[in-house]
């Protein structure tokens, strides 16, 4: 990503209403996962941090890896974790590693080769791992905001999970999330790029606290829902996919 973007999103992480709904979301997922004791979790492609607080309470070894060094440092910085240079498919560090669960969040359509990138994830996990990871929804949603987050693609829940199960994993549990909001996300997506500063996607900025706060509520409402049942559309796709045991 433009360095920009990782700037936004050091800024915005931990008060923009999507950061907060997603972990919320996903944290509200990972409480049901069962591990091992003192296992070993990983963030694949780290940013700048945002995700290991909330990887952390999982208990275990914290591992992270980020190319990008303002963002590595950063992340770093909240020590919570080893955090080293890396990059997605040949570049993953700690040797030879493996990890009982991989964070692995909005990071897939950042690559070109995806599948491969997927395989290499996945090749790093420990017998009977986990992967939770979550990716944008609807090819047919792509837009500048893509564009400028330097997106390849978007994904349908059909096509991801066709993805996984290729890979070797057997999926537990998939879901689009962000369906609360779709109508209206929908609408400002396709109208993307009318009337905007060509430099800056909608829904990029923060919003004023009122309406960041009310976004939240509405969303973050779906960590109560996605435990117990699947969503049929949404903004996002999360998934947790489970490596056989040998």
């Amino acid at each position: 990503m433009d360095p920009v973007i990782y700037d936004e999103m050091l800024e915005q992480e931990n008060k923009h209403w999507w950061f907060l709904a997603r972990r919320a979301i996903v944290s509200s997922v990972l409480k049901r996962i069962k591990l091992p004791a003192n296992p070993k979790i990983l963030d694949a492609g780290c940013g700048t941090g945002g995700n290991l607080r909330m990887l952390s309470e999982c208990g275990g070894e914290l591992y992270g890896f980020e190319l990008n060094d303002k963002a590595r440092g950063h992340a770093q910085s909240l020590k919570l974790g080893t955090i080293e240079s890396g990059i997605l498919p040949n570049g993953i560090p700690f040797g030879d590693t493996k990890f009982d669960l991989i964070g692995f969040f909005d990071v897939l359509e950042h690559i070109e080769d995806d599948k491969t990138a997927l395989k290499a994830v996945v090749d790093r996990l420990a017998s009977g791992g986990l992967l939770c990871m979550n990716v944008p929804a609807y090819q047919w949603l792509f837009t500048r905001h893509d564009r400028l987050h330097h997106h390849f693609r978007r994904y349908n829940r059909t096509q991801i999970i066709g993805m996984l199960k290729a890979a070797g994993l057997t999926v537990e549990f998939a879901s689009y999330w962000n369906f609360l909001l779709f109508p209206i996300a929908m609408l400002v997506r396709l109208f993307d790029g009318i009337g905007y500063p060509k430099h800056h996607a909608i829904g990029a900025g923060q919003p004023s606290p009122l309406i960041n706060a009310a976004l939240l509520s509405i969303v973050s409402a779906e960590s109560h829902i996605l435990p117990h049942i699947n969503l049929p559309f949404g903004l996002s796709i999360l998934l947790v996919a489970r490596k056989p045991a040998l």
